[in-house]
C-alpha cells in the first residue's frame, strides 16, 4: 500500500523524468545543428561564429550536467523508496552487455558506409565532363569543364577521406567493443 508521501514523490519523478526525456530529445537536435554549423563555418574565424560555437558547445555541456543531475536524483529517490536495488556487479554487467551490443551493431553498420562512400566517389569521377571540344572559339567551354573536373576531383578526395575516417570509426568502436567485453568478463568472473 503506497503511503501519502510516495504518491507525490513518484509524480515528482515522473515529472522530472519528462524533462529529461525531452532534453534528450533537444540535446540531439542541438549537437546535429553543431554539426551543421561546424560544417558550413569551417575555417571561418568571424568572432560571432566563433561566439556562436563556443555557446553551443556550453550549452551542449550544460545539457549533460542536467541530465547527470536529474538522472542522480530519481536514482536515489527510487533507492531511498526502496524501488530500486543499489546497483550490483551482475546489474553492471547487464548495462555494460547492452552498451557492447550497441556498440557492435554500430561498428558493424559503420564498416558498410566507407565502400559506399568510395563507390559514390568512383561514380562521381566516372561521370566528370569530358574535355572541351577544339571548335570551342571563346574557351567558356573549356575553363567550365576544368571547373568541373577541379571540383569533381576534390569532391571525390572528399569523399575518400571521409571513408578512411568512418574506417577509423568503425576500428575505434572495434576496439571499444573488445575492452569493454574484456572488462565484462573480468566483472563476470568475479561473479561467480
Amino acid at each position: 500500500m503506497e503511503t501519502s508521501t510516495e504518491v507525490p514523490v513518484a509524480s515528482a519523478i515522473w515529472a522530472v523524468e519528462q524533462v529529461a526525456a525531452e532534453l534528450r530529445e533537444t540535446y540531439l537536435g542541438v549537437a546535429a545543428a553543431m554539426v551543421l554549423l561546424e560544417r558550413v563555418g569551417a575555417g571561418c574565424t568571424h568572432p560571432d561564429l566563433r561566439l556562436a560555437r563556443r555557446s553551443g558547445g556550453d550549452a551542449l555541456d550544460l545539457a549533460a550536467e542536467v541530465d547527470q543531475q536529474v538522472t542522480d536524483g530519481v536514482r536515489r529517490l527510487r533507492v531511498a523508496a526502496g524501488h530500486v536495488e543499489p546497483g550490483t556487479i551482475g546489474g553492471l554487467v547487464e548495462a555494460l552487455d547492452t552498451v557492447h551490443s550497441q556498440w557492435s551493431a554500430a561498428a558493424g553498420r559503420i564498416r558498410q558506409l566507407p565502400a559506399r562512400v568510395t563507390a559514390a566517389g568512383q561514380q562521381l569521377r566516372d561521370t566528370a565532363p569530358a574535355e572541351a571540344a577544339p571548335t570551342d572559339p571563346t574557351g567558356v567551354t573549356e575553363a567550365i569543364t576544368r571547373q568541373g573536373l577541379h571540383d569533381t576531383e576534390t569532391t571525390a578526395r572528399q569523399w575518400q577521406y571521409a571513408a578512411e575516417q568512418l574506417d577509423l570509426m568503425a576500428e575505434c568502436l572495434a576496439s571499444a567493443v573488445a575492452a569493454l567485453g574484456s572488462y565484462t568478463d573480468g566483472l563476470s568472473g568475479a561473479t561467480t
